[in-house]
C-alpha cells in the first residue's frame, strides 16, 4: 500500500497528500477519488461527490456513505443504500439481486457504470454455482444463466459436465450465449468426462463452440471399454475420437494409439504401433519404433528429421537434438556444427539456420 500511495502522490502532487482508503479508493483533503489499483496513469481516476463523514469502503470497488452505494466510484440509482450488502461477493439489497454487464471504467460516464437488477431473483436464497458451471446461479425457485432465468424443470435440473445439463424433459447444451434445448431424451445418460456424454449407450455427444460447429454426434456400435487420453481425446472400444470426431484413418490401431505431443497449439503428434500422425494426417515415412518428438512440431526417427509433415534434410539425423535454451540462444543443433532457431508458423514450424537469421 505504501508504494501505491507514493505513486498516487506523483500524479496528484500538491500541498495535500493522497491517502489510501483501500486499493481502489483514495482521499485527498475532503475529496474522495476512485483509482483502480491506485494506477491513475493507466486506468484513470474518478473524483467523487460523497458525504465524507460517513464514507467507507465495503469491498474492492464497492463503497458507501449514509445515503448512497458506490460502484466503480459511481452512485448507484437502483440500490437501496440502507439494506445493501455483498453476499459472498454478490451485490444484493432487501428486495433485489444485482449484477453488472457493462465494461468497468474509472473514466466512463456513471450512467454506464450502473448495477442492474437480476429479474426474478430472490436475494435471500440466491447463490452462484461457479464451482460447478461458470455463469450459472440459482435461488429457491429458479436457475439463472448469465443472470437471466432459464426455462428448466427446477426439481430435476442437473449439471452433467461443462457442456451439457439436463432435466426430466430434455438435454441442454451450454453455450457462451445461453443454455439451449436439444432434441434428445435423457433416460440413460453416462457422463464420460468434462466434455463428453454417452446417451443410451449408442450416441457420443461433444460440443464444439468454435466456428459454428455446435453439437457433434458419433454413433457407437458398442461402448464397453472407454479410455481417456485427455479432455478431448477418447477411445471407445475400437473408435478413436478426437474433438468429437472419428480419427480419419480407419486402420488406426485403437489399442496402441496414444498422443505423443499435446493437442493444444499448432502441433499435434499421435501414433500407434504401426503409424505416426501429425495433426491427424498420416506420416508414412516415420518409423513408430524409433520416433520421438523433440520439440513441438519437430521430431525425428532413426532415418529422418521431421518439421511438421515435411522431412528436413539439412542436418545430421543421428546427432540432431534440441538444446538447453538457458545455455545457448538457438533451439537445435547437430555434431556437424549446424544450429537452428525454431519459428512457429501456420500448420507447424520452420527451422532457421543461425547464420541466416
Amino acid at each position: 500500500m505504501g508504494m501505491i500511495s507514493a505513486c498516487i502522490g506523483l500524479f496528484f502532487s500538491c500541498k495535500k497528500q493522497m491517502s489510501p482508503l483501500s486499493e481502489d479508493y483514495y482521499k485527498k483533503g475532503e475529496t474522495v477519488y476512485f483509482i483502480p489499483g491506485g494506477n491513475d496513469f493507466e486506468r484513470g481516476s474518478r473524483k467523487m461527490d460523497v458525504d465524507i463523514s460517513s464514507f467507507s469502503v465495503i469491498k474492492t470497488v464497492y463503497a458507501r456513505d449514509k445515503n448512497t452505494i458506490y460502484f466503480m466510484g459511481c452512485p448507484q440509482q437502483l440500490v437501496d443504500a440502507k439494506t445493501f450488502k455483498l453476499k459472498e461477493n454478490i451485490p444484493v439489497d432487501q428486495h433485489h439481486v444485482f449484477h453488472f454487464t457493462g465494461f468497468p471504467s474509472a473514466t466512463g460516464a456513471c450512467s454506464k457504470q450502473q448495477l442492474t437488477i437480476v429479474k426474478g431473483a430472490d436475494p435471500e436464497t440466491y447463490n452462484t454455482l461457479y464451482d460447478q458451471l461458470q455463469s450459472l446461479s440459482k435461488d429457491k425457485t429458479h436457475y439463472f444463466y448469465q443472470s437471466s432465468p432459464i426455462d428448466v424443470d427446477y426439481e430435476t435440473f442437473e449439471i452433467l459436465n461443462e457442456n451439457f445439463v439436463k432435466d426430466k424433459n430434455r438435454l441442454y447444451v451450454v453455450t457462451q450465449k445461453g443454455i439451449n434445448p436439444l432434441q434428445y431424451t435423457t433416460d440413460q445418460v453416462k457422463v464420460v468426462n468434462s466434455e463428453y456424454l454417452i446417451l443410451d449407450g449408442k450416441k457420443l455427444l461433444y460440443y464444439e463452440p468454435y466456428q459454428g460447429i455446435g453439437v457433434l454426434e458419433t454413433a457407437l456400435p458398442t461402448a464397453n471399454n472407454i479410455r481417456l487420453l485427455d479432455r478431448k481425446s477418447i477411445i471407445i472400444d475400437q473408435l478413436v475420437i478426437i474433438g468429437g470426431k472419428r480419427f480419419p484413418f480407419a486402420d488406426v490401431d485403437a489399442e496402441s494409439f496414444k498422443i505423443l505431443e499435446g493437442i493444444g497449439g499448432n502441433s499435434f503428434w499421435s501414433g500407434d504401433k504401426n503409424h505416426i500422425y501429425y495433426n491427424e494426417q498420416l506420416l508414412s515415412e516415420a518409423d513408430p519404433k524409433t520416433f520421438e518428438v523433440l520439440k513441438r512440431a519437430v521430431a525425428k526417427d532413426a532415418k529422418h528429421i521431421f518439421v511438421g509433415d515435411k522431412i528436413f534434410r539439412d542436418a545430421d539425423v543421428k546427432s540432431f537434438r534440441v538444446v538447453d535454451k538457458s545455455e545457448t540462444s538457438h533451439d537445435f543443433e547437430d555434431d556437424l556444427g549446424h544450429k537452428y532457431w525454431y519459428r512457429p508458423k501456420a500448420g507447424g514450424a520452420e527451422l532457421i539456420p543461425v547464420e541466416k537469421k
